[in-house]
């Protein structure tokens, strides 16, 4: 082989570095299965059957959006060529009306080409091709190996995932447009080199279909149809103005309404079609792009990956999260990327040990996903289950060998593009502006201060997260709790045995409140539940829904409070005998007050849509009862900041990365107050603020409120490890 190289080189004289640069290309070029059938990728009549049903959808609509464009627009023509056999007022004002009318009906259906828009993604970065040698070569050996075309450009975006869209969709639909490919940061940590070629190659799978191309028309329809059925424009406020003139003028706008109501209803009709067409040729597609990556990495890298991507969207978005948390407290990290992958070193073991209790299958090879009753898919999803997709990536099972290197060696200089990636994030995803990076050991202690006191969770059944827990008044606790004989260890077990019988009732309504989610999004062969001689459908699946949670929230007020009462008298009898009583009580209270906010701001948020709803059901509303309800809300809203400063009036305790009360107000809300807004709320549009600020605090809220139980559940470990074994 040297030699031969050795004589190219002297024939052609050619640079050596060349041939040393394309070997080393193909040394991280893992390896191909071999004895591959020829028919592999063939495509299925199923395929080439809904493809013809999804090209007919679209034929269909846009021959009959083209004939309303027609119609209405011939209608617009007659009413302005129109003779009028005599002039007078009826005449005229019938006359103008026509025009109006039909020329808001064409605008209507025209509307959309004014906002069409080449959408690109703000959140990439280009990868050159000069300085990605090697990610391109192996981007290109994919191409050659799959008979893809090559891609016109390919970028990096800093989530798990990857996919490929044309360089412009609305071109696209005229022209033979090339397609770019996008690599997200977060799918390159997660996986092995292996696995991360199959999940490229299932994208090249999809750079080879032709059915992409009936993506775009249908993508492109769902922006007319969309924008004409959901939009509210400018055009909506012109024909409300217009209703509400003099009935002489506005006797067409009260004609056109119902019309524009019809065309609506009719189109979407056309839109739940168009989708249900395209959702299901995109499952085979998904399936041919799976055989595609068996191809080139076998049938085991596309499944192992899919089997991994649960476990990397957990990690990159909790990665993100602990970045927006600690940019409260001015901690910026310039690699966010490496914190992810500790976040993977972190996990590896329970990893590891999942993947080796996995089952086997009939070839001898790990069943990553079992055939569930959730391999029902719904209608409009666009992707199949994956137990069906495993097995279609089996059948045949080809075999390869796997190659565990990680796939950030095909970058060049990963690390400054990570860092490049993490500025972008700052700006894009968290909009903070960086004042200067921490060292990583700083933001890693963070992390590790985030999650502290989570493991003590999971020793009393979780049952704090999705309930209050109860704590009496300082004085009514400790008289209880001076009523408690000696504590020793076995008070604990008894405990927590107590409360594991509490929770199998809360465990069964949620399995059966998850199973209502399930036949609600037709994800489950299950069509009903049953409960307390009930049964509830996909009709009335919401009435069952809401019925299991009044009685999950009964259980919880009336069976957890004597637990709880009991949970916190045997601690604070144990803190009494150690001199420790006074500081678990300023725990206690400061968790009573934090409980007092989150629930001030729970309440607040059902006032308001309460009471919203109340006024949309009465229609027509007059604007006096619109100013009433503005002033409502900013009065609830003022309230609420009084409920905040109540953390002022106490002894704050620091919580893991939460100093003081300053601290945890700004935690809740920026500048640790809602805003004071004047005028009316609807007309300076303030009242969807206030609706998004509030759904944020009770995020934030609740975060407080689970550190300070996990405050709580640390100093109760303390206490009890005072004690001896009985």
């Amino acid at each position: 082989m040297l030699l031969h190289i050795q004589f190219i080189y002297c024939t052609l004289n050619t640079d050596f570095s060349f041939f040393r640069y394309i070997m080393n290309t193909n040394l991280k070029y893992p390896e191909s299965p071999k004895n591959i059938p020829s028919n592999l990728t063939r495509l299925p009549g199923t395929y080439i059957l809904k493809s013809i049903f999804a090209i007919f959808a679209i034929i269909t609509f846009f021959t009959l959006y083209v004939a309303l464009v027609i119609g209405v627009g011939y209608l617009a023509y007659y009413a302005l060529i129109y003779p009028m056999d005599s002039i007078n007022k009826l005449t005229i004002i019938l006359k103008v009306g026509a025009i109006g009318g039909s020329i808001m009906l064409l605008a209507f259906t025209v509307k959309f080409i004014f906002k069409i828009k080449n959408f690109k993604p703000t959140n990439r970065i280009k990868l050159n091709k000069d300085e990605h040698v090697d990610l391109w070569n192996f981007i290109y050996q994919i191409c050659a190996e799959t008979g893809a075309p090559k891609p016109k450009n390919i970028y990096v975006d800093p989530d798990v995932n990857a996919y490929v869209a044309y360089s412009n969709t609305w071109l696209s639909l005229f022209l033979p447009i090339k397609k770019e490919l996008t690599i997200g940061m977060g799918l390159t940590d997660t996986l092995n080199l292996s696995e991360f070629k199959a999940v490229i190659s299932h994208e090249f799978g999809h750079f080879a279909q032709r059915s992409m191309k009936i993506g775009s028309y249908i993508n492109s329809a769902n922006s007319i149809i969309h924008d004409m059925i959901f939009n509210r424009d400018k055009w909506d406020d012109i024909l409300e103005q217009w209703r509400h003139a003099d009935i002489r003028l506005s006797a067409a706008a009260w004609l056109v309404t119902p019309v524009i109501w019809v065309i609506r209803q009719v189109l979407t009709l056309f839109y739940q079609f168009l989708n249900i067409m395209y959702s299901s040729l995109s499952r085979e597609m998904e399936f041919n792009a799976d055989k595609v990556a068996v191809r080139t990495s076998g049938s085991e890298a596309i499944v192992a990956a899919l089997w991994k991507l649960d476990t990397g969207f957990e990690n990159w978005n909790t990665t993100v999260q602990h970045a927006y948390l600690a940019s409260k407290k001015k901690v910026f990290t310039k690699n966010l990327y490496k914190h992810n992958q500790i976040a993977h070193e972190r996990i590896k073991d329970v990893q590891s040990e999942a993947l080796n209790t996995l089952p086997k299958d009939v070839n001898g090879i790990k069943q990553y996903f079992s055939s569930s009753e959730n391999s029902k898919v719904g209608m409009y999803s666009s992707h199949p289950p994956n137990d069906l997709r495993e097995n279609n990536a089996k059948t045949p099972f080809i075999s390869c060998k796997s190659d565990t290197r990680n796939p950030w060696i095909l970058f060049n200089n990963h690390e400054k593009l990570q860092e490049e990636m993490t500025s972008l994030i700052y700006n894009e995803y968290i909009g903070q502006k960086v004042e200067g990076f921490s060292e990583m050991e700083v933001f890693e202690n963070f992390i590790l201060q985030e999650t502290q006191g989570k493991e003590l969770q999971e020793e009393y059944q979780n049952t704090f997260e999705n309930r209050f827990l109860h704590i009496e008044d300082s004085q009514e606790l400790m008289n209880t709790a001076t009523l408690k004989k000696d504590i020793t260890k076995s008070s604990f077990k008894e405990l927590k045995e107590h409360l594991k019988t509490l929770m199998e009732p809360i465990r069964e309504i949620e399995l059966l409140m998850q199973k209502a989610v399930e036949i609600s999004n037709k994800t489950t062969t299950e069509t009903k539940i049953e409960f307390k001689g009930k049964s509830f459908t996909k009709k009335n699946i919401s009435e069952g829904y809401n019925m299991l949670q009044l009685e999950r929230e009964k259980l919880f007020n009336d069976t957890f409070k004597p637990w709880d009462i009991e949970f916190c008298a045997i601690h604070l009898k144990l803190a009494n005998q150690i001199n420790k009583k006074q500081e678990l009580l300023d725990i206690y209270h400061q968790h009573k007050i934090i409980t007092e906010i989150y629930k001030a701001i729970i309440n607040t948020k059902s006032n308001i849509y309460t009471e919203f709803e109340q006024l949309q059901q009465q229609g027509n509303i007059e604007e006096n009862t619109v100013r009433n309800f503005s002033s409502k809300v900013k009065s609830w809203i003022s309230d609420l900041n009084k409920e905040i400063t109540k953390i002022d009036a106490i002894k704050f305790i620091p919580m893991s990365n939460i100093d003081d009360s300053e601290e945890f107000k700004t935690n809740i809300i920026d500048g640790g107050q809602f805003k004071n807004r004047g005028g009316n709320i609807f007309e300076t549009g303030a009242f969807n603020e206030i609706l998004n600020e509030l759904e944020s605090a009770g995020s934030h809220c609740q975060r407080l409120e689970q550190k300070n139980i996990g405050l709580i559940l640390m100093f109760h470990k303390q206490l009890v490890d005072t004690l001896n074994e009985d």
